[in-house]
């Protein structure tokens, strides 16, 4: 079996902390949460992550893909690979329209 992986670093588009900005304290709370599951495992169950389509992601490290994770029933978290190895790019959060349309 292998190695536990380490935990990914973080960087916050400055998107993702104006909308975050805007939610209200349970939601905040919901994205703290998933923010750090996706810091520790991208695959938890309960994120239900999957690729956004017809988006290109802004760093190579990842590819060209942009994911979409779940902060609850109705929050929304983009996020993609980079900028470098080991690191995860938190683009946007919010409501899941809103954060959908902005990615």
């Amino acid at each position: 079996m292998p190695g536990r992986v380490p935990p990914f670093r973080l960087f916050f588009e400055a998107m993702f902390l104006e909308s975050f900005g805007r939610l209200g304290p349970a939601e905040k709370k919901a994205v703290d949460k998933a923010v750090e599951l996706l810091a520790a495992d991208p695959r938890h169950p309960s994120l239900h992550v999957h690729k956004a389509r017809n988006v290109k992601a802004k760093y190579r490290e990842g590819g060209e893909g942009v994911f979409i994770a779940y902060g609850s029933r109705n929050l929304r978290i983009t996020f993609e690979y980079g900028p470098v190895p080991g690191m995860i790019a938190f683009r946007n959060c919010g409501p899941h329209d809103s954060c959908e349309k902005r990615i």
